[in-house]
């Protein structure tokens, strides 16, 4: 593994990686739609708009939710997912699943892949279809460093 290998963050001992084509793109997506907002609403109107409520969801799913205890009983996947974990409800809107991979060796390290939206269990654009998917094409290496590459940093950085 590389020294250039950039966290996003550390929480409760867990370094904190978004997958880049994926998670980080929805992630960055989502912040400029809420920093947009920020700008447009009124404070009290921006603080019950729906993205705004989503982004604050995810960012406290991943930094405290997910990270205390990411190998917990409750997002436990099976089948041909039983490697990744998902994050349902706890703050998260109802038809919102956020995935993720665990790696525990040689260094503790969580992946947040990708929210899934919509939930409609049996429809084809199902978020636990699309997944299973993305699975079975190998969208997700097997490996650390596979699933997040090594940034390449410039004197500049």
């Amino acid at each position: 593994m590389s020294l250039y290998r950039i966290a996003k963050f550390v929480s409760n001992g867990w370094e904190i990686y978004f997958h880049p084509q994926l998670f980080g793109t929805q992630y960055q997506e989502l912040f400029d739609r809420v920093s947009s907002l920020r700008e447009k609403l009124p404070e009290a109107e921006y603080k019950t708009h729906a993205t705004v409520k989503l982004f604050a969801a995810i960012t406290v799913a991943i930094e405290t939710k997910i990270s205390s205890d990411p190998k917990a009983s409750s997002f436990t996947l099976t089948g041909a997912l039983k490697r990744y974990g998902r994050l349902k409800k706890m703050g998260l809107p109802s038809r919102y699943r956020l995935f993720f991979r665990v790696f525990d060796t040689p260094l503790k390290a969580i992946v947040i892949l990708w929210l899934g939206f919509p939930r409609k269990e049996g429809a084809k654009d199902d978020c636990y279809e699309v997944f299973t998917k993305m699975v079975e094409q190998g969208t997700f290496p097997n490996s650390l460093d596979e699933l997040v590459p090594e940034t390449d940093m410039t004197e500049d950085e």
